[in-house]
């Protein structure tokens, strides 16, 4: 930190610990890196998560390529795909990436009233009977995996049939998977993003 900003070395490492438990890499240390991120994310690409995940320079590349393929999911519908999302992040606990697809779900059209009860779906006259059964696969999937009955199953696969369904599937473990690195490594927030 500069003489006149009134901190110190130890501060700025304290900060930064405050933010991740790992150090998030820098454009300056990898330009190559973040260039590719720009191109594929534009000003998505200043999230916090990519400069974590470029600690593994080549499984964030990797990740990119498999995460646009997942969010195009076989022409599911972005508004499923995304509760879908923040039920799994949800049921994770997982604020990072929870309140990142909140703003994508306003963004679409979700009604802010709407996604403040998605907890309570099953309650709600609010879903629809797909967004609900989506729900409801989302926290199962997410909960245990290979207890999700038929029943549970069937309530999406019977409406999306498999190519959507497995779609869906795939986001919710893409983000199932994301919680799982951003949550025990305590990343936070971008200090700039408001929920929407």
């Amino acid at each position: 930190m500069g003489a006149d900003s009134g901190g110190t070395e130890k501060d700025a490492d304290t900060d930064a610990a405050s933010i991740c438990r790992i150090p998030l890499q820098s454009r300056e240390a990898m330009p190559d890196l973040f260039a590719f991120l720009d191109e594929r994310r534009g000003a998505a690409a200043k999230a916090r998560v990519f400069a974590l995940m470029a600690n593994c320079p080549d499984i964030l590349r990797a990740f990119i390529t498999m995460a646009d393929r997942v969010r195009e999911g076989a022409g599911l519908d972005p508004s499923l795909r995304e509760l879908a999302i923040i039920m799994a992040c949800q049921t994770l606990g997982n604020r990072y990436e929870l309140w990142r697809h909140w703003n994508i779900a306003r963004r679409l059209g979700m009604p802010r009233q709407k996604l403040e009860i998605i907890w309570d779906f099953e309650a709600s006259d609010a879903f629809t009977t797909l967004e609900k059964a989506v729900l409801r696969l989302a926290r199962h999937a997410t909960q245990s995996p290979e207890q999700v009955s038929r029943e549970v199953w069937d309530a999406v696969h019977s409406i999306l049939g498999d190519e959507q369904s497995l779609a869906l599937l795939f986001s919710v473990g893409w983000y199932n998977m994301t919680a799982r690195i951003t949550g025990p490594l305590a990343l936070q927030l971008e200090p700039d993003l408001e929920r929407l």
